[in-house]
């Protein structure tokens, strides 16, 4: 018989429910991260309310446990009647406090750290903004967690806050840089696109004006906006490029699909992009092009 069709005591296939198990384990520290981070600055307005809402009803793999269902039925209550009061925010984001204050506890192992991390980033830029307290906020969550300080995200962002914190004050060309890098880095752009999902993060990408295929080695991870893997495959050997599969050392080009799954960043897509990041920083010529900026040069 093919695979692993051992049950575990519900009668489910065990691969199964350990997959589902480590998913509810990323959304539930996702949360916790989210919850972090529209409360960062102590207010909680309309457009991070409605992210919170969606964001919680989009997420087939979060237990349905006390907290959430407590969230759940208050952000309803308050929608309820097309009108978010003063009081109500206020409520909601007294009950926000005790969910983080007594609700899961901060992450240990890696992949939860950077979990939590990625959903703090989406509560911060869910209202298109971010403001001094959210700044500090950032700064010291990642000051707290120095188990990462050398993994991505955490490293872009601990050499962009240094950068910001040079001269001692924070402004709006700064807010603007800092907001810029956490859309990219989640793929999230609530405040344009009313989806609480984002796409891939175009933050690895590079900006070119020239750029030939003639036997360059290429390999495309992701899912392309523009049509299937396999098309973009053969579009670039017709233009001369030799497709390769995996993340080698004479790899020239990674071209990254605009399409991801909500777990883009734990799957063999993000590993790809972690293992030509290593690449690079080891002194290799790879050059990371997003789906947009390789579709110029086709």
């Amino acid at each position: 018989m093919d695979g692993d069709t051992r049950l575990n005591l519900d009668g489910q296939p065990i691969n199964s429910a350990f997959n589902f198990s480590r998913n509810s384990d990323k959304s539930a520290y996702a949360l916790r991260g989210i919850l972090q981070g529209i409360v960062a600055d102590r207010e909680l307005n309309d457009m991070e309310l409605l992210f919170l809402d969606t964001w919680m009803r989009s997420q087939e793999h979060l237990d349905a446990d006390g907290d959430v269902i407590d969230l759940l039925d208050t952000i309803g209550d308050i929608l309820k009647d097309g009108y978010i009061s003063t009081n109500e925010l206020e409520e909601l984001n007294a009950l926000i406090s005790d969910v983080i204050e007594y609700g899961r506890q901060s992450a240990e192992r890696i992949e939860d750290c950077i979990n939590e991390l990625l959903g703090l980033l989406l509560g911060i830029s869910a209202d298109g903004r971010i403001t001094n307290g959210e700044f500090e906020h950032l700064d010291e969550w990642l000051a707290n967690n120095p188990q990462i300080s050398d993994k991505w995200p955490a490293n872009v962002l601990i050499d962009r806050i240094k950068e910001a914190k040079k001269d001692g004050v924070f402004d709006d060309e700064e807010k603007q840089d800092i907001l810029e890098t956490l859309k990219k880095i989640t793929g999230q752009r609530f405040d344009e696109t009313g989806a609480a999902d984002g796409a891939v993060a175009e933050v690895f990408s590079e900006e070119i004006t020239k750029f030939t295929h003639h036997n360059k080695r290429i390999c495309f991870t992701g899912k392309f906006v523009c049509g299937a893997r396999k098309v973009c495959e053969k579009t670039a050997v017709e233009k001369g490029a030799i497709v390769a599969k995996s993340i080698t050392t004479n790899l020239d080009v990674l071209v990254l699909g605009t399409l991801a799954s909500r777990d883009w960043r734990f799957t063999s897509h993000g590993r790809k992009i972690e293992k030509a990041l290593e690449y690079k920083k080891r002194g290799r010529d790879i050059l990371v092009l997003s789906e947009r900026t390789w579709l110029k040069f086709v």
